[in-house]
């Protein structure tokens, strides 16, 4: 039998490597809109807020506790022992870099305590984060829409290619490294001359026409429509400005209202949150009380979108009467 040829295909490592990135990229965008979206106001100065929203945004929930050395502290956290009454672990083991400490939940079901018994009970219990009133993290969903993202990219990529070199070419196994060479200055926008008649030859190369399409405008408008749907899952006005002049008052009030929703999964628990850590560490209406609230940078830009978008509607809405009256008197 003959030497089996290896037909391996050498460039094919830098391909994974820019999908990769790629993937790696649009996941990176996302991650950096879910952990800037909510101020955790008044914290004390022994908590973190980065590493909480990164403790819900991979982990789905995390825990607000006071301990002996640390002080006030949020950790990751873990359900552990029975549920009670309401569905929830009845214990947590909280947990973090060099620290562990299995917690009681805090639920306020025990509101008859004395003061010393609510002291004691500070070193024990804690306080459950959620993401969301699922205590799902944020990271699955958004790796899903950046493979949808990363996919439709590199397809873009490729058909955009495929503009350039419209071509299979056809050789003998021992041309591939000559065929390489050739792709790549052409790829590289270099010019090439090769003088060797018998490389060229008809014999030993032939081209096949691919006739590839040219859809990239199409995929980049798909793309566009998977990053909305991301945006509005996580609570973010998308409303674009070619579209705005197309929408009606009631799509306009369905996407804000669809956009609120999705904004209230995520900040409604961490809420929560803040008035049960108040109630039990005695901070309720006091200057040392914590919060949570949408950056107001974010606010501000939702509420300038909506003002735009209602200006776009009434102007609309005026011409559509313009129109009407025009047509009655004509």
């Amino acid at each position: 039998m003959g030497k089996k040829k290896n037909r391996n295909n050498y460039k094919f490592t830098d391909s994974l490597e820019l999908n990769d990135a790629t993937y790696m990229d649009y996941l990176a965008r996302f991650r950096r809109i879910a952990l800037s979206m909510f101020e955790w106001v008044n914290l004390p100065k022994s908590m973190n807020a980065r590493y909480l929203e990164l403790c819900l945004y991979y982990n789905g929930k995390c825990a607000l506790l006071k301990d002996k050395k640390y002080g006030f502290i949020n950790t990751k956290c873990a359900g552990t022992g029975y549920v009670n009454i309401y569905g929830l672990p009845t214990k947590l083991n909280c947990y973090s870099y060099d620290f562990n400490s299995m917690r009681t939940l805090y639920t306020g079901l025990n509101p008859m305590l004395t003061e010393k018994q609510k002291e004691a009970r500070e070193n024990y219990e804690c306080i459950l984060v959620q993401n969301n009133w699922e205590a799902l993290p944020t990271v699955s969903s958004m790796e899903l829409f950046a493979y949808r993202l990363y996919e439709a990219q590199r397809t873009c990529d490729i058909n955009v290619i495929a503009q350039k070199t419209p071509v299979l070419l056809v050789a003998d196994e021992t041309q591939r490294l000559f065929l390489e060479n050739l792709y790549q200055q052409y790829n590289g926008n270099q010019p090439f001359i090769f003088g060797d008649k018998d490389q060229l030859g008809d014999k030993t190369l032939k081209s096949i026409n691919t006739m590839a399409p040219f859809v990239a405008d199409k995929i980049t408008e798909y793309k566009k429509e998977i990053w909305n749907e991301a945006l509005t899952f996580l609570g973010v006005n998308n409303i674009m400005l070619e579209k705005k002049e197309r929408l009606v008052s009631d799509e306009a009030n369905s996407n804000n209202e669809l956009i609120n929703l999705n904004l209230q999964s995520f900040l409604a628990p961490r809420q929560e949150a803040c008035r049960q850590f108040n109630e039990k560490f005695g901070l309720t209406g006091t200057d040392k009380e914590i919060s949570v609230r949408v950056r107001s940078d974010l606010y501000n830009i939702i509420k300038r979108e909506m003002s735009t978008t209602k200006e776009l509607i009434s102007n609309n809405e005026i011409d559509e009467m313009k129109k009407e009256k025009v047509e009655i008197n004509g």
